[in-house]
């Protein structure tokens, strides 16, 4: 592909990969807590690499090309009603009476991995399978990543 895309309103709202992205999001919701503990410590391990840092880097510079801000964006309503971490007590209250929201260890993991398959066709594979390696054992992908 040549770094292009439609407007994510002409797939849904994440794009082409709308389909792959709510995959996702079903599977994910689905992880009991020994998979999203396990999915968290690979996250650690690998997340501070220059590989890993170089791919998150080269992910928002590709969603910002590829016109895919809005399609990102969309992403945080699902992943924050996945990630909220249950029985939290709220952090701090603002003067509007809002919380800040308190969110399980996995919500960034899982982040890196929804812009990985968002943009799974516009980035070199090894980008992707680097964002979404935390993942792979506990939610395989249907394909392989590229």
């Amino acid at each position: 592909m040549t770094g292009e895309s439609l407007p994510a309103s002409t797939h849904g709202p994440y794009g082409p990969r709308t389909k792959q992205v709510r995959d996702f999001l079903v599977r994910f919701a689905g992880l009991g807590a020994h998979a999203r503990a396990d999915v968290v410590a690979r996250y650690d391990a690998v997340s501070n690499t220059p590989a890993f840092m170089a791919a998150e880097s080269i992910l928002g510079e590709t969603i910002a090309r590829a016109g895919l801000l809005d399609a990102r964006d969309a992403l945080a309503g699902p992943l924050l009603q996945l990630v909220r971490a249950p029985d939290a007590v709220p952090v701090a209250e603002h003067v509007s009476g809002e919380h800040d929201v308190v969110l399980d260890a996995i919500a960034e993991p899982a982040l890196a991995a929804l812009l990985a398959i968002l943009t799974e066709e516009l980035v070199d594979p090894d980008i992707t399978r680097q964002l979404y390696a935390p993942f792979f054992e506990a939610i395989p992908r249907s394909r392989s990543v590229r």
